[in-house]
């Protein structure tokens, strides 16, 4: 098997190839390895280690339909920007039937728990249309961070869970993440969110 499919079989997005050096740099992070993009002995052995089924599973678990958590749950699992906010997403997770990890592993991504530029100045907390070469002018604004979880959630599962949406691909991170982001490891991280705030409720 050659590298490009070892790694697009453990949920990374492979498609780019200029990112190739970015996916084994996360991947060796992810082993605990020294991240410098060189598949060596060690990398070689944790690829003989690492499947599909005990690297990140959770890429490919589905995120429909919700899960039940209470409200102090998701509540104690939201940090900096996103303290005050469990209830919300819970709520609106709950709503729109898909689980509340999935959406809170979402909104830590990519806005750094609620401290980004973004999520500061817009409300935004999940880097909502903030494309690449505008990121702060093309993202969308919000009165409030409760303005911006109820929109993004129907939005998300409409457009990416449900089978009519218009960028479905299937209902887990990895076939979202065909779409959603331009980064190929973006799904496999939010994954591992969702497994180490999991973690976190054990």
């Amino acid at each position: 098997m050659s590298n490009l499919n070892y790694f697009n079989q453990l949920g990374y997005k492979t498609a780019d190839l200029s990112q190739v050096d970015w996916i084994i740099k996360d991947f060796q992070r992810h082993c605990g390895l020294v991240a410098d993009g060189i598949i060596g002995a060690k990398t070689k052995a944790a690829q003989n280690k690492y499947n599909k089924n005990n690297f990140c599973p959770e890429v490919f678990e589905p995120i429909k339909p919700y899960v039940p958590y209470t409200d102090a749950q998701i509540e104690s699992l939201c940090t900096k920007g996103l303290v005050g906010y469990g209830e919300k997403f819970n709520f609106f997770s709950y709503i729109n039937d898909f689980d509340v990890l999935h959406n809170l592993a979402h909104a830590i991504l990519e806005s750094a728990s609620g401290t980004s530029a973004i999520a500061k100045k817009k409300n935004n907390l999940y880097g909502w249309a903030a494309y690449d070469n505008s990121p702060m002018y093309s993202a969308h604004g919000f009165d409030t961070k409760t303005d911006c979880i109820e929109a993004w959630s129907e939005w998300f599962s409409g457009d990416y869970l449900e089978p009519t949406g218009k960028h479905f691909r299937g209902n887990n991170e990895y076939c979202v993440n065909i779409v959603y982001a331009s980064s190929s490891i973006a799904g496999i991280n939010k994954s591992f969110l969702v497994q180490q705030l999991r973690e976190q409720l054990l």
